[in-house]
């Protein structure tokens, strides 16, 4: 009787059958690993959305006015309150979050806020310059501002020159900006330089009606003493007088 034998054709390496089988294998751990990939992904997906969702529907808080809040007044976080709102993504950056309640300290209310109103952004403007003062932009020529070398904090003086006398008419001014590219200021001017200043009411009814009669100089004092207080020097002292002139005799 013949021994009996073993069929072993199906587990040669270059049996068809092993390399489909092998095949389908990998294939299926391809799948498998992408399939987990874009569940994945899709998952972080819809747990976002859900935030985004769960934000815009009553969980996004802005700032309301507390009570009626007049154009012009400083406001404090004590002037607003929080309140839930449900708006779109565009609608809500316009608006005052709670989170910056703290940011807005000392801000100036552009216009009358009722109590109530949501607070939008656009109403809570930046003070002029610190210590209540205004900022006011002069058109010069560089020449008659240290060559136009001159930067936001530095200190200067205005000085107008009239008919009979030289005059200091801003003392220690602070520079809150300068600009080469001449956005404009107060008079007319073809100069492209302007400085802004941090003035008074009344320091800016004096610059308004020297920078009208056209001869303003200013000078850098950074570091120097205030000439706060400094006498009008009379042009004849300055040897500015036309010697020529009878009255200057």
């Amino acid at each position: 009787m013949a021994a009996p034998t073993t069929t072993v054709d199906t587990m040669r390496d270059g049996d068809p059958a092993l390399s489909r089988s092998a095949a389908h294998r990998r294939l299926r751990g391809r799948v498998s690993r992408g399939h987990i990939v874009m569940a994945i992904a899709g998952l972080v997906g819809v747990v976002l959305s859900f935030a985004a969702l769960r934000e815009h529907d009553g969980n996004a808080r802005v700032l309301v006015a507390a009570h009626e809040i007049r154009a012009g007044e400083t406001v404090r976080p004590a002037d607003f309150r929080s309140e839930p709102v449900t708006m779109r993504a565009g609608l809500l950056a316009t608006a005052v979050r709670a989170t910056d309640r703290a940011a807005v300290r000392g801000r100036v209310a552009a216009s009358t806020i009722a109590a109530g109103e949501l607070i939008a952004r656009r109403t809570l403007r930046p003070k002029a310059a610190r210590h209540r003062l205004r900022a006011m932009s002069i058109p010069i020529d560089p020449a008659r501002a240290v060559g136009g070398r001159l930067v936001a904090g530095d200190r200067v003086d205005v000085l107008f020159v009239g008919t009979e006398e030289a005059s200091i008419i801003v003392a220690d001014a602070q520079v809150l900006a300068v600009d080469a590219r001449g956005r404009g200021g107060i008079g007319e001017s073809a100069s492209p330089f302007t400085v802004t200043l941090a003035v008074t009411a009344a320091q800016s009814q004096l610059v308004a009606a020297a920078v009208a009669d056209g001869d303003v100089s200013i000078t850098r004092t950074t570091g120097a003493r205030s000439a706060a207080g400094t006498a009008p020097q009379p042009l004849d002292r300055s040897g500015a007088t036309n010697s020529a002139d009878p009255t200057a005799r």
